[in-house]
């Protein structure tokens, strides 16, 4: 009862620090997004107030009216819910056909193919925005909500095929091998073994996917040009003009670009978390 005693209070001051760092790190997080939903109830006179008028003195929907009148902000919504659906799901696709060659076929050379996976991911995305902005020139590509798509999908594979061959290393060989022994075939124990078993691998690796589809930036602005295939992501950025910010505008349509994210993210809070837990015990 004694020695209980004694470690009382270290786990009670060790409980409390916990608390206090996790509720500080709430705050720094959920503050920007709190802002930025306050901010779009605001009237352009509330923002620029002085002294700050940190609430707004109505439940202001102007904001959200004008964005929806601001050039065919539905079709940037579309576009970014085709892009940020068909890119994950090829790209999951493709990962994990290439995540169970590397780590269930033995074959020559593929610790190396491995290898490469790693390099591509140790090269910053920018490094390849001129040359291939050449081939897709050159390939009439240009002005195409599809080349957004592809480009997303051979971004995301590298790091996905990593993780899900995290999620393989930890799947015993015997299955797979017992299957076959009762007549399975290689495609027939991939998709009634393997494939059931990396569910939770799969379900992460596309939110990972749709979260960064659906936020990406730069690779809608440098090849689209025309209105009807632009993102809700580079809508939002030609709000801000080069002498004047709708601040109004701008945080209505950070506050609709979230929603989506936010929801998923919810829904399937639980299985990121076990499949992000799980790929890196496993890999």
């Amino acid at each position: 009862m004694q020695r209980r005693s004694r470690y009382m209070p270290a786990r009670v001051v060790g409980s409390a620090a916990k608390f206090t760092v996790l509720t500080f790190m709430a705050i720094v997080i959920v503050s920007p997004l709190l802002w930025i939903f306050i901010t779009s109830l605001k009237t352009k006179r509330e923002m620029y107030s002085f002294p700050v008028n940190y609430l707004p003195n109505s439940f202001n929907m102007e904001n959200y009216i004008n964005i929806f009148q601001f050039g065919n902000f539905g079709r940037y919504v579309v576009n970014s819910f085709l892009l940020a659906i068909i890119a994950p799901f090829f790209t999951v696709l493709f990962s994990v056909m290439a995540s169970y060659a590397i780590a269930k076929i033995r074959f020559k050379g593929s610790k190396y193919v491995l290898m490469f996976f790693l390099m591509t991911m140790l090269l910053p995305g920018t490094t390849g925005f001129a040359p291939m902005y050449i081939l897709m020139s050159r390939l009439h590509m240009i002005d195409k909500l599809s080349t957004v798509i592809i480009l997303s999908i051979g971004g995301g594979i590298p790091f996905c095929t990593l993780l899900l061959q995290g999620f393989l290393a930890g799947v015993p060989d015997a299955l797979e091998e017992a299957a076959m022994i009762d007549g399975c075939g290689r495609l027939k124990s991939f998709l009634l073994i393997i494939i059931p078993m990396m569910v939770i691998g799969m379900y992460t690796v596309f939110i990972f996917q749709f979260i960064n589809a659906w936020n990406d930036v730069y690779t809608s602005i440098l090849y689209i040009n025309r209105d009807r295939y632009k993102t809700l992501a580079v809508a939002i950025y030609s709000m801000v003009g080069k002498y004047d910010i709708n601040w109004g505008n701008v945080s209505a349509g950070t506050v609709i670009s979230l929603l989506p994210v936010i929801f998923l993210f919810s829904l399937m809070k639980d299985l990121f978390v076990e499949g992000i837990t799980a790929g890196a015990i496993r890999g």
